[in-house]
């Protein structure tokens, strides 16, 4: 994975990475540096080469900076000379997302290429987007059009893949939702064409469902739910052409789903990181004593519940760690 160093002018660089890991969650390889009045040249060199050495883990570093001809730019070109280095100049927040995206399943300068485009194309007059503001109603309906369509409603227990009803390929739990390994592993292994994001919080952030729809190939359709409406999906069925992956941040997303009627065969463990509530169930997944109780219950209510962080990987079953 390609790792990610944002050097700037003052505290601009860790206000981005708060901002991304307010949005997507805590990043890792992903290191800031800030010049500050007083701060000797030499100095904040060392620090910019010190955090490119501790974000590269081998797949090189893309260096994000504030301005051209600024010391943070002229220092990073200095450093590109002597590593596995790209740097842009202009960073922004979109930016830094796409980055953090799409750096698990490019190169490094593959993922400059699309940083940058990622970068241009977010600087937007909005006087120009007034005309273009969406009604509640209008948003709504560009929503339904995202979503599977309408099938036959069927009873809790029938089996969602019968015909007609199109196909849930995978079930997955994953702290960051769609991220690199979810486009190069699991979209090539599922053959899916759509995507239900199951989320109360996100379902209400039109600039984060914006960008999980920007993150996936043309071909792939995103739909971002709060757990109501996703339940109502999944009971009435998908269009016979369906392959929907489902993702969720929580097991106790799931959780809701089965006992809002919704029939889940099985659900995989794919991303669950190390967190303050959490402690270690397997490798490197942790969980809370409440997703623990959550995994527990959905065992209870039949549904299988395994570990696998690639479509490549063995599962293993969580049964047997709780």
């Amino acid at each position: 994975m390609v790792g990610i160093v944002i050097a700037t002018h003052g505290s601009l660089a860790e206000g981005l990475r708060s901002g991304v890991e307010l949005l997507v969650g805590p990043q890792r390889q992903l290191e800031t540096v800030g010049l500050y009045h007083g701060d000797e040249p030499s100095e904040f060199e060392e620090k910019v080469s010190a955090s490119i050495r501790k974000a590269d883990e081998g797949d090189g570093a893309l260096c994000l900076v504030d301005m051209l001809g600024g010391t943070p730019s002229n220092v990073v070109m200095r450093l590109m000379q002597s590593g596995n280095v790209r740097a842009l100049a202009g960073v922004n927040l979109p930016a830094v997302i796409q980055a953090v995206f799409m750096r698990e399943s490019l190169g490094l300068e593959e993922l400059a290429r699309e940083t940058f485009a990622a970068q241009r194309d977010a600087v937007i007059d909005l006087s120009l987007k007034i005309p273009e503001l969406e009604t509640p109603a209008k948003q709504e309906r560009e929503q339904e059009r995202m979503e599977p369509g309408d099938a036959p409603p069927i009873e809790r227990g029938e089996n969602l893949t019968a015909p007609g009803n199109g196909e849930v390929v995978l079930c997955r739990v994953d702290d960051r939702l769609i991220h690199g390994q979810v486009m190069t592993s699991w979209l090539n292994a599922t053959g899916a064409n759509k995507i239900m994001i199951v989320d109360d919080e996100t379902s209400q952030n039109p600039f984060l469902k914006s960008v999980f729809k920007s993150a996936v190939p043309a071909n792939v359709k995103v739909g971002v739910f709060n757990e109501a409406k996703a339940v109502d999906r999944l009971i009435k069925g998908f269009k016979p052409t369906d392959r929907v992956i489902v993702l969720a941040k929580y097991p106790q997303t799931f959780l809701s789903l089965v006992e809002r009627g919704a029939s889940l065969r099985q659900v995989i463990i794919g991303g669950m990181g190390a967190r303050e509530d959490r402690s270690r169930l397997y490798r490197n997944i942790s969980a809370s004593q409440d997703e623990r109780a959550a995994l527990r219950a959905l065992v209870d209510e039949g549904v299988d519940v395994a570990i696998q962080i690639l479509a490549d990987d063995a599962q293993v079953s969580v049964s047997k760690l709780l």
